[in-house]
């Protein structure tokens, strides 16, 4: 499911969750099983087994996914309350297809976290490791987005920066450019504002290149209040703080979230970077 390298980092992200109140962190859990007999949560699209993305790559030379190879594709997911019955299911359909069309393109597959659960999964690249790892929880609690983005961050900048220093000891692992995706629901019951101007402004300390982070939030349902929340964070952040645009947001358009949305999303947001970084 995973490889050396990701378990390690991943255990890294998660001796970290429980630290930053200076309490002594508790060890990370294990990654989730992909067992049948898993206790079930709440219900996930019955066709896991045998599923296959209907993508079909262009014919030619340019396929626009070969992209994804180049960066490290990782979802943070909301697992609050109001994220259960159809809208979990939905978010659960969708990363199901990406971790299926990612897995042609990159073998490290697709990194799955969650807001409230510490239960992850690292290197997925089949639909059914996908499903069970949503079998596997309930969603409930608040919607933490901050929390959890403020760990995600600080571990792949704390790689990212000891790479550049040439002091990442006993590891040969090259830190990939991120591509960060926030599926929710609701406006964040915390300040990610903050956390994501701080991780913009190590990178622009660091003269690191504009495609080097990226995170793209998306809605799911109609909540007035996440919309408006999540168009904050995209159109004011960088002329109020001075910084690099590391953000783009979808709100809710009235249909379904899907695999092809996300890729759109992922590729438009690369594209647009790299289009500034060659201005």
């Amino acid at each position: 499911m995973s490889t050396a390298s990701s378990s390690k980092r991943s255990s890294k992200l998660f001796s970290r969750l429980l630290g930053r109140s200076g309490r002594a962190a508790s060890p990370p859990p294990p990654p989730p099983s992909y067992d049948t007999s898993a206790s079930p949560g709440t219900a996930v699209p019955p066709m896991a087994k045998g599923f296959r993305s209907s993508y079909v790559a262009p014919r030619g030379d340019e396929d626009p996914l070969e992209l994804l190879k180049e960066y490290d594709t990782v979802f943070l997911v909301d697992d609050s309350g109001s994220m259960g019955g159809s809208r979990w299911k939905e978010a659960c359909k969708a990363i199901m297809e990406v971790a299926d069309i990612a897995a042609r393109y990159d073998e490290d597959g697709i990194d799955v976290y969650f807001l409230n659960s510490k239960r992850y999964g690292v290197g997925l690249s089949t639909t059914s490791q996908v499903a069970e790892l949503f079998r596997s929880l309930e969603p409930k609690g608040m919607t933490p987005t901050a929390a959890r983005l403020d760990v995600l961050l600080r571990e792949y900048m704390g790689r990212l920066e000891a790479q550049n220093a040439g002091s990442t000891p006993g590891e040969a692992e090259e830190v990939k450019p991120i591509n960060l995706i926030v599926i929710t629901d609701g406006a964040p019951s915390d300040d990610p504002a903050s956390v994501i101007v701080a991780a913009a402004k190590r990178l622009d300390k660091g003269e690191y290149p504009l495609s080097q982070v990226g995170i793209q939030f998306l809605q799911i349902g109609n909540d007035p209040n996440a919309a408006a929340a999540l168009e904050e964070l995209d159109d004011e952040l960088g002329p109020k703080h001075g910084i690099r645009d590391i953000v783009d947001t979808v709100p809710f358009k009235g249909k379904a979230m899907n695999a092809e949305l996300i890729i759109k999303t992922l590729l438009g947001g690369i594209n647009r970077r790299l289009d500034k970084r060659g201005n």
